[in-house]
């Protein structure tokens, strides 16, 4: 800013440095969140974990409709082969035989729908299992990419910043605990050049 950019006007000083704070502001909190790398991916892989919540309960709903529906397929088998042995039995007793081996066939076929319902649950569960799997791959690799483009990012800012803000930053890396003091004192000297420009 040149002298003749300095406003004279009071009220102007003033504008000039509300808008100079705002800035620093806005500045200040884009690089808090941009060196926010852990919770920005703690944020990514809990909405991967909800993903898999989300469907294994799907999943376990259509077992369980599926496991239901088979249940009274079975159920209804049973109450038929139940009366037409009651009819047979009432009607003579030599057809007795006959509808001895009557129940039998649909003992088999009761069988074999039990087994296949049985089938059908394993392999529906080893299809929720691999989904979960895949869903947990995708995560986990979204997380590593977010980490990646994160750290890309942050090394960037970092490059575009002056050679001494550089290395305030690095040596803020290598000790965490002084980033928030190392913020703390920025803000205070600018505090006091803003105040001292009043």
């Amino acid at each position: 800013m040149s002298g003749k950019d300095i406003p004279t006007d009071p009220e102007e000083l003033r504008a000039d440095v509300e808008q100079t704070r705002r800035e620093l502001g806005d500045t200040v909190e884009a690089l808090v969140h941009k060196t926010d790398v852990p919770g920005r991916v703690k944020d990514k892989a809990h909405e991967g974990v909800e993903q898999v919540k989300e469907t294994a309960t799907r999943a376990n709903a259509a077992v369980s409709a599926a496991a239901g529906k088979t249940t009274a397929k079975v159920s209804q088998a049973a109450d038929k082969a139940g009366e037409q042995v009651g009819k047979a039995g009432a009607a003579a007793g030599a057809a007795g035989a006959a509808v001895g081996e009557k129940a039998a066939v649909i003992g088999e076929k009761a069988g074999a729908v039990a087994t296949q319902v049985g089938q059908k649950a394993t392999e529906v569960a080893g299809q929720v299992g691999t989904k979960a799997g895949e869903v947990a791959e995708q995560v986990s690799l979204k997380a590593g990419v977010v980490a990646e483009q994160v750290g890309t990012k942050a090394a960037q800012a970092v490059e575009a910043l002056p050679p001494p803000v550089q290395q305030r930053v690095e040596q803020a890396r290598k000790h965490p605990a002084a980033v928030a003091a190392g913020v703390a004192a920025v803000v205070l000297v600018l505090w006091k050049l803003l105040r001292r420009g009043r």
